[in-house]
């Protein structure tokens, strides 16, 4: 639940809150500040020119200033000296300086928000309250509709009670239109919501996330072996039609998927071009990351009417949709350079001896192509964002995966979160936006930098996926190293309110299946690494997968890594996906033990929302419990070793293992014994729990 949206929510009330008045609608700039010692003067300097702050007797120069509509900026000015407006987390650059924003409304006319909510099993009731310029609503006037359909009201002066039963399991849109008494129209208020079954609230650690290379996962039928041995910088002709085709087969709910992240479904150039790495490489964009329009889809991929039609049939399915946006280039052939070419960084390609990545992250382009935006003015950033919320809008997607965060300033991502609240979570909808900042194992700080209640609602744990590397892949760390690195983790994210993304790897990366072969992964043009024969290596992602399905924060699959496809670097950690008979015995086998285990973290309260206890450590063994306080704990066991009868001191059982159905009691001592294979994880639930069975 959004901070700023949770005060104005009374779960399971959709009454009036006692001693409630009439709300008057307030748009102005509102500033506080308890300075240091004792300032002469304290005030406003901006675009409105300057306005005085005024001490109140607790010792807060406090002020309230009108606005015209639209963005203002300001600092606040403490005997002569500029200062932020530390209560706002929106700022932007202009002409060198960073000033604090503020986005005004029109005041001139009244507008709704929800005031109460409860969205039970199949059932909305909320209250709306007019917030008013002067006069009270004008019952006759409103207007409701779920997804279209007008739906019963009750309205008076104050505000809109709704009581709604029937809806259907599924994403719905609400809207309510009505004017005052005086005549003047309230803004429309307009909502997405969710019924979930049961009527659980769904919150994103709920999340079991599915990232697809549009281009490289399904077309009108699999992957012929003419596509499959195309060079693997071209396109190899996936789209939505057949992304679809695999949704509607059911293949997400048999992992336990129920996000989908897309990659970017922007329209890319024509054409080949060279990699950075140089010589013979080619690339074409049919990765999506090359956006020559703002607001087109690739032709390749389909038409806007494949994306609804995508989206609706992920929704009618209770799966959320998120779509990868790039806000920090664009190609050459993007109308921006010509129309803007101020709008852009002078050429410095990233990571070249005259532009290193780390003095440069921000002003640096990926490749001579690829123009970076500056963002040193306010409209560089809103044009983006308008972009964004546009797919958003338009596609009635559920949430971004926000491509290169460190590159922009954080100015961007927190005025996309800004954005993003406003439109679309007035319905305590979380719509949330997973942003990518890579980094290596010692990437907390970083990573933490934009996240928070004003930040993304999340980031890829880039510490951990390297960590799983080193204890699962190479097996050069011991497992208590894994265990410190998810100490620190939980410590760099805590406060921050984020969901963290937990994966073994992703599309920059090269497949831990190869590592964990021991596969030579530096030549992915010349000698892509095989297909390996050794079960080690299953065993080893496994156990990596193991850990992603059972640990806190929002799980995300790459395609291909539920079946172990092996890969070398970038193209080649992209290969064409393969499906069903396609498969090796291994790797049915290994897909097997993760569909049980997407299944059964989408079952089982305890591995989405429980709190981590690590019960016992050692070199090659490690074991915790997740525990949601509902009596259905899960203890797991991660054993890379050989076979083994691990104690800790619990007194519980019967329990038994979704994996291999070995059962485990504590004796009469209260130890409880867990017995393991060799290379094998184990996730011990109580016996007879609905879940036990691997989960429906």
């Amino acid at each position: 639940m959004r901070r700023w949206l949770a005060a104005l929510l009374i779960a399971g009330c959709a009454q009036d809150p006692a001693g409630y008045a009439p709300a008057l609608r307030d748009c102005r700039l509102h500033v506080a500040l308890e300075p240091r010692g004792e300032p002469a003067a304290v005030g406003l300097v901006g675009d409105f020119g300057r306005h005085p702050l005024h001490r109140d007797d607790d010792g807060v120069w406090r002020g309230a200033l009108a606005l015209p509509p639209g963005r203002t900026l300001y600092r606040i000015e403490v005997d002569g000296r500029r200062l932020l407006d530390e209560g706002n987390p929106l700022t932007a650059v202009r002409d060198g300086e960073t000033w604090s924003v503020f986005y005004a409304e029109d005041c001139r006319a009244p507008s709704f928000r929800a005031a109460t909510l409860d969205v039970g099993p199949r059932s909305l009731a909320a209250w709306l309250v007019l917030e008013r310029v002067d006069e009270g609503l004008s019952p006759p006037s409103v207007r409701v509709t779920v997804d279209g359909r007008a739906v019963p009201f009750e309205a008076d002066a104050d505000g809109v009670r709704l009581a709604i039963a029937g809806l259907a399991v599924g994403k719905h849109h609400l809207r309510v239109t009505g004017s005052d008494a005086r005549g003047r129209a309230a803004e429309p208020f307009t909502a997405p919501f969710w019924v979930e079954p049961g009527g659980e609230r769904f919150t994103w650690e709920d999340a079991l996330v599915y990232q697809v290379v549009l281009d490289r996962f399904a077309g009108d039928a699999p992957f012929t072996p003419a596509e499959r041995l195309r060079p693997p910088g071209l396109r190899a002709g996936g789209h939505l039609r057949g992304l679809l085709r695999v949704l509607e087969s059911g293949y997400f709910e048999r992992l336990g998927v129920n996000v989908l992240w897309i990659s970017p479904l922007n329209r890319n150039p024509d054409g080949v071009f060279p990699g950075v790495e140089g010589g013979a490489p080619r690339y074409e964009g049919y990765h999506g990351y090359w956006p020559v329009a703002g607001r087109e889809v690739e032709p390749r991929f389909g038409t806007e009417a494949d994306v609804e039609a995508l989206v609706q049939a992920a929704h009618a399915r209770g799966i959320r949709v998120l779509m990868d946006v790039v806000l920090n280039h664009v190609h050459a052939e993007h109308p921006l350079p010509d129309e803007h070419p101020d709008w852009f960084n002078p050429p410095c390609v990233c990571g070249t001896p005259a532009c290193p990545w780390w003095s440069h992250i921000e002003t640096c382009w990926f490749t001579p192509y690829l123009a970076d935006l500056s963002f040193d003015r306010p409209e560089i950033a809103e044009a983006q964002v308008d972009d964004a919320l546009w797919w958003m809008e338009r596609f009635d997607l559920d949430g971004l995966r926000v491509d290169a965060v460190p590159m922009m300033p954080r100015s961007v991502t927190r005025l996309l979160t800004h954005r993003v609240h406003r439109r679309f979570e007035g319905l305590r909808a979380r719509h949330f936006l997973l942003g990518e900042t890579f980094t290596g194992p010692e990437g907390h700080p970083l990573i933490r930098w934009y996240l928070g209640p004003d930040g993304l609602d999340g980031q890829f744990d880039f510490p951990l996926m390297w960590a799983l590397r080193g204890v699962f892949a190479w097996e050069s760390a011991p497992m208590w190293t894994l265990d410190d690195v998810v100490a620190a983790s939980r410590e760099a994210w805590a406060g921050s309110t984020a969901v963290m993304g937990v994966f073994v790897g992703n599309h920059d990366v090269t497949r831990f299946l190869s590592e964990a072969a021991g596969q030579p992964t530096g030549a992915p043009w010349d000698a892509p690494p095989p297909v390996p024969d050794d079960p080690r290596a299953y065993d080893r992602m496994a156990l990596a997968q193991a850990f992603v399905l059972t640990a806190p924060g929002a799980p995300i699959l790459y395609y291909g890594d539920e079946l172990g496809m092996p890969g070398a670097g970038d193209p080649d950690n992209r290969r064409p996906m393969r499906f069903g008979s396609e498969r090796s015995p291994r790797e049915a086998a290994l897909q097997s033990t993760v569909e049980r285990l997407g299944r059964l973290r989408r079952c089982l309260p305890a591995l989405r929302r429980g709190d981590w206890e690590t019960l016992r450590v050692e070199a090659d063994r490690y074991v915790f419990r997740r525990d949601a306080g509902d009596g259905a704990p899960a203890i797991v066991v991660l054993n890379r070793g050989v076979a083994a009868e691990v104690a800790v001191p619990i007194d519980a059982g019967p329990l038994v293992d979704v994996l291999s159905g070995t059962r485990a009691v504590a004796d009469d001592a209260g130890v409880l014994r867990l017995s393991v294979g060799p290379r094998s994880p184990a996730v011990f639930v109580p016996a007879g729990h609905a879940c036990a069975g691997g989960a429906p």
